[in-house]
This record gives structure tokens, C-alpha cells and sequence, in this order.
């Protein structure tokens, strides 16, 4: 069977991962422009800059948490949708890795 097929039944999941995701890079391009900040300029992070770091970690930790608790509820309810999704995480996966290495070089 196809991802389509089950691609109303992971719906709801796969947003949320959507969400997960967001919140990760949110997190980590803010990390890095902290670091970039210190290495280049000598720029400790503010107060401000550390508190937005530490709410970029909770959101993200938060939006985890929905994730899990979606994945445990869809494969319990339907465990051939939970695995197309996550086959298709997976295809998403591997298309993304190699163009963000192309963007970086």
C-alpha cells in the first residue's frame, strides 16, 4: 500500500513532526548565531539572548512530547499508517540531507 492511502489516518502525526522540526531549527540556527556572536565578535549572549535560547529549547521539547504521544496513539490505532509514515520521515530524510549539503558548500 502506499503512503496515500494512510496519509489522512498520520495527518495529524506527521503535523506535528512538522512542528518538531520547526522548533529544532528555530533552536539551532539561534544557537549558532550565539556562537557565531561569541567567535567572531567576542559577544557573550545577553540575558535576553539566553532566556530566548532556554523558551527555543522548551518549545521544542514541548512540540517532542506531542510527537511521541501521536506516535504511540496512531500506531495503536492503526500501526500499518504509523509505519507509512514514518517511512515517508524517512524518504523526507534523505532528500533533505543531501540538498542542505549542497546549500553549506
Amino acid at each position: 500500500m502506499s503512503n496515500d492511502q494512510y496519509r489522512k489516518d498520520y495527518e495529524l502525526a506527521m503535523r506535528s513532526y512538522n512542528a518538531m522540526e520547526t522548533t529544532k531549527r528555530r533552536h539551532f540556527e539561534f544557537m549558532s548565531l550565539l556562537d557565531s556572536k561569541k567567535k567572531k565578535f567576542n559577544l557573550d549572549a545577553t540575558p535576553y539572548e539566553i532566556e530566548r535560547l532556554r523558551l527555543f529549547l522548551r518549545d521544542h521539547n514541548d512540540e517532542v512530547q506531542a510527537f511521541k504521544a501521536l506516535c504511540v496513539a496512531l500506531k495503536a490505532a492503526n500501526a500499518s499508517a504509523h509505519a507509512a509514515m514514518f517511512e515517508y520521515i524517512g524518504e523526507l530524510n534523505r532528500i533533505e540531507v543531501p540538498a542542505a549539503e549542497s546549500i553549506s558548500h
